[in-house]
């Protein structure tokens, strides 16, 4: 069970990386399997396989990767366009190299294809601390929903007690305004006559 909560949140943190990717760098997804394609100042079209973390991969997720690239890039070409091609580790990656059985195409660091892609040195710290905010933010406001929902569940399908009330289970609203009328049932029956 543990394992697959690691990949499905592995899965999360890659999905998020990856459209802040494409939208701090203005680029696209391409439909050849490619993540990112950007075209630079001098005009070189930088296409991208993204991947979070750098033991993400096996081998054949890296063969993909690599004929995602090379397919992307074949219109490309032919339109006589300089492509690079590009493996972009999102974070955990510290050096920047070619890979060496595929020399065209250069593995990058984490912090150069953050850097290159926004112009700012420290752009990847930045994102660090900003999604540990946002990770906090997310978590309250869940908490709070989720309390929220608990409450209204209670109001509907609830007895006295606080218990599930199977019948009100069974028979529940199907629109607003049953659910309305529901509720102010309830208060009347939870209301003192005096």
């Amino acid at each position: 069970m543990a394992d697959k909560e690691t990949s499905a949140i592995e899965a999360h943190i890659g999905t998020w990386l990856e459209e802040v990717a494409r939208i701090v760098s203005g680029g696209i997804k391409p439909g050849s399997g490619v993540d990112l394609q950007i075209q630079d100042t001098e005009g070189v079209v930088q296409l991208y396989a993204l991947q979070s973390a750098p033991n993400t991969k096996n081998a054949g997720g890296r063969k993909s990767d690599i004929d995602a690239l090379r397919r992307g890039a074949r219109p490309l070409r032919g339109h006589r366009q300089q492509v690079e091609l590009n493996i972009a580790v999102l974070s955990g990656r510290a050096k920047t190299g070619p890979i060496r059985s595929q020399p065209d195409i250069t593995m990058l660091s984490s912090d150069d294809f953050w850097e290159r892609i926004s112009g700012i040195p420290d752009f990847r710290a930045r994102l660090l601390r900003a999604t540990t905010i946002l990770a906090w933010l997310v978590k309250r406001r869940s908490e709070d929903e989720t309390s929220r929902i608990k409450a209204e569940a209670v109001a509907l399908f609830g007895d006295q007690e606080g218990r599930l009330d199977l019948e009100a289970l069974a028979n529940a609203p199907r629109s607003a305004h049953a659910e309305k009328q529901i509720r102010l049932r309830r208060e009347r029956a939870e209301t003192p006559d005096w």
